[in-house]
């Protein structure tokens, strides 16, 4: 049998482009070498699955390759897409989830849909090699294919060199929206607390980004969603050395000559914060010679390094996107290969944004392919 396309690759941009395509008759097969398709959507969100975000798009990634595809299927687009899927969403705080707020419940609509359109889905089924215009595996043909094997993030796989046969080059993948390592000094007795903060990624002295939510400390480093959020800025700048730091305020709500005040009227660090965090406040700024004011404002972590590509929900790198048309995704170099989602070279900020191009890209091509 010679299918319209083939999709390597079980997950969201995947299934979204396999679902697009089979509604417009095409026959369509999807090769999943795990032993189920959408296994690492279960995991995003905490489990909660933030599909998008109510802000807009731009800037929100580290290349404008998105721009085209998410011009086209915008947020509205998408939320019609989850509907007609069955889905139901909700907003919390601008971000959309499942209503049930549950992964799984999104994981079983896309698998709903899959069979309700009549696309094929093979498991435990692998490419192993891609041959011609297209034979996979020696044993499947097709007259397109899409790479959408995602990446090697939460023991994910990486297939990027399936596509080096056709000339495709690709970048070198950096864990991001993953907790941080940093030295261990200024852990001491934090492990396991979280906190409401502020926190830079600061490089030769110089703020690259800025994130403000909930950090939680680990052993080796810190997690929770402002840490997600700096670890982006810090893979996209391919600073992996350690050369960065990470400088937390404890207390966004006071500027320092305002928290000088309070320490000065007799309200203790104690009285503000975890008393761990009061404790490695009042040691950092016994340490460094400044006041607890600068000390809760600006606590510093250095050798800041990304953490395993295991505890990375998504990773940046991937295919080089010069090689491919940003409307459709159709690769310049060999017509009728296509790749989408975190194959690519595109990665978001944490908030939905790279469920967004998941979905955005997976549409481009399931509603343009086999059209020719």
């Amino acid at each position: 049998m010679i299918y319209d396309l083939i999709t390597v690759g079980g997950g969201v941009s995947g299934m979204v482009a396999s679902i697009c395509a089979s509604r417009r008759g095409k026959k369509v097969l999807i090769l999943e070498k795990g032993e189920r398709v959408g296994r690492k959507l279960l995991a995003t969100g905490n489990g909660k699955c933030n599909l998008a975000n109510v802000a807009p798009a731009e800037g929100k990634y580290n290349s404008d390759f998105p721009k085209s595809a998410l011009k086209e299927y915008p947020l509205e687009a998408q939320l019609d897409f989850w509907r007609g899927i069955g889905l139901v969403t909700r907003e919390v705080d601008g971000r959309i989830y499942p209503y049930s707020e549950q992964a799984a419940g999104v994981l079983n609509a896309l698998r709903a849909a899959l069979a309700d359109c009549g696309a094929e889905t093979l498991v435990s089924t692998g490419a192993e090699r891609i041959e011609g215009r297209y034979l996979v595996n020696g044993a499947y043909r097709s007259r397109e294919l899409l790479l959408a094997t995602g990446s090697n993030a939460s023991f994910g796989y990486e297939s990027l060199g399936l596509l080096a046969p056709y000339g495709h080059r690709f970048t070198r993948r950096i864990p991001a929206l993953a907790p941080l390592m940093t030295d261990k000094r200024k852990l001491k007795g934090l492990k396991g607390i979280r906190a409401r903060v502020s926190a830079e990624l600061v490089s030769n002295g110089n703020t690259v980004a800025k994130a403000s939510d909930e950090i939680l400390f680990k052993d080796n480093g810190v997690s929770g969603t402002a840490a997600f959020a700096l670890s982006g800025a810090l893979a996209r700048n391919s600073l992996t050395g350690g050369e960065a730091c990470v400088v937390i305020d404890f207390a966004p709500d006071f500027s320092e000559d305002e928290l000088l005040a309070l320490f000065a009227r007799g309200i203790a660090p104690e009285g503000m914060f975890h008393k761990e965090i009061a404790a490695a406040i009042r040691r950092a700024a016994e340490a460094e010679g400044v006041s607890l004011a600068r000390a809760a404002k600006r606590y510093t972590l250095d050798g800041v390094r990304p953490g395993p590509a295991e505890l990375a929900q998504v990773m940046c790198g991937g295919l080089r996107t010069e090689d491919f048309c940003p409307d459709t995704l159709e690769s310049r170099l060999s017509p009728g290969l296509y790749a989408a989602g975190e194959a690519l070279d595109v990665d978001g900020d944490c908030g939905g944004f790279n469920i967004m191009w998941a979905v955005a890209s997976g549409m481009a091509v399931g509603n343009k392919c086999c059209s020719k």
